[in-house]
């Protein structure tokens, strides 16, 4: 079986090509640049918004495996619609007769909401761009016939830009508790969102929506004492409403404009965080058998010894460095 794979080069991407490869299958990947190094895959060069590289890509291929998107708030929504929206429906009209596996996103649903656990008949209420353009494009997918696979945030060794910040704070101790900290937080490991996509492979039905999420839910006050534990500090003491991080975190924003530099929390993290939100995902488990594997003990453990070989790989590189006086 030939499988093609779009955002391979991604944090996803990176974990489903070994997984896909273990199983025997032959690997095309669609990247625009040469950034994947993988000897065992047929890289094609391309863009979602040419349909031409993508009719020469999906040549010969038996599935789909679209990851492809810009998932990054700060984008412009221009190039973000573009991407995940007419990029999907480039690739839908030039892979028809193939099975098509979408990863979409539970931002298309929302985060405020009432009554949990979420389901795939919940009503979707988007309140990012991002989560409109991912239920457009989920929409588009259902109609040709599509599997969609939809995932909350996804936590392990290779995702660190929100991770990396929230160490750092709890380390230093200069990370508040946002809220009351009792908003249950439901992520999913990478590992066992790679799983979810390779039985959506094999049992995923057309035009059907999967949840998936993690094993376990844990609150927001939980899971920073789980990460403080293995840093080896005490959990924030000090508290601040989410309403006031929302805030500053706007302000922070308008700085970065003006300054023409990025900052590192913005209004939608904090929504993220401090969002009260559970998945039921027993379509998933019913009908794919799916079962996730990995809790958070075992991810807080992981992420945390990460954070600190990569923190001290950084010390060392400066300590080596020569100093002016030396040079």
């Amino acid at each position: 079986m030939i499988d093609l794979v779009t955002g391979a080069s991604g944090r996803i991407g990176r974990h489903l090509i070994p997984a896909l490869l273990r199983s025997g299958d032959e690997i095309k990947v669609l990247v625009k640049e040469n950034m994947i190094d993988n000897e065992n895959v047929e890289i094609f060069y391309g863009d979602l918004l040419d349909k031409e590289s993508l009719k020469k890509a999906v040549e010969g291929v038996d599935v789909v495996f679209h990851l492809a998107a810009i998932t990054d708030y700060l984008a412009s929504k221009d190039d973000m619609y573009k991407i995940n929206v007419i990029g999907t429906k480039n690739l839908l009209e030039v892979s028809k007769g193939k099975k098509f596996i979408y990863l979409s996103s539970t931002a298309a649903m929302g985060n405020k909401f009432k009554e949990i656990p979420l389901n795939e008949e919940t009503k979707c209420k988007p309140s990012s761009f991002y989560g409109k353009t991912k239920l457009e494009a989920e929409n588009l997918v259902k109609q040709a016939g599509g599997i969609i696979v939809r995932s909350p945030d996804v936590f392990g060794v290779g995702f660190t830009e929100g991770f990396d910040f929230i160490l750092a704070g709890l380390e230093s101790g200069k990370l508040p508790l946002i809220g009351d900290g009792k908003n249950f937080i439901h992520w999913i490991h990478v590992n066992d969102l790679v799983k979810s996509l390779l039985l959506a492979k094999s049992l995923g039905k057309p035009g059907e929506l999967y949840i998936v999420a993690g094993k376990e839910v844990k609150t927001l006050k939980e899971l920073l004492g789980m990460l403080c534990n293995y840093l080896g500090v005490e959990p924030p003491k000090k508290h601040t409403s989410a309403l006031l991080a929302k805030a500053k975190a706007q302000s922070n924003l308008l700085k970065g404009k003006l300054s023409k530099e990025r900052p590192v929390l913005i209004p939608e993290y904090i929504d993220k965080i401090t969002s009260n939100r559970t998945f039921d995902i027993s379509k998933a488990k019913n009908v794919l058998g799916f079962e996730p594997q990995i809790g958070y003990e075992e991810s807080a453990r992981e992420i945390v010894e990460d954070y600190k070989s990569r923190s001290y790989k950084e010390e060392e590189e400066i300590a080596e460095e020569p100093s002016k006086d030396q040079a």
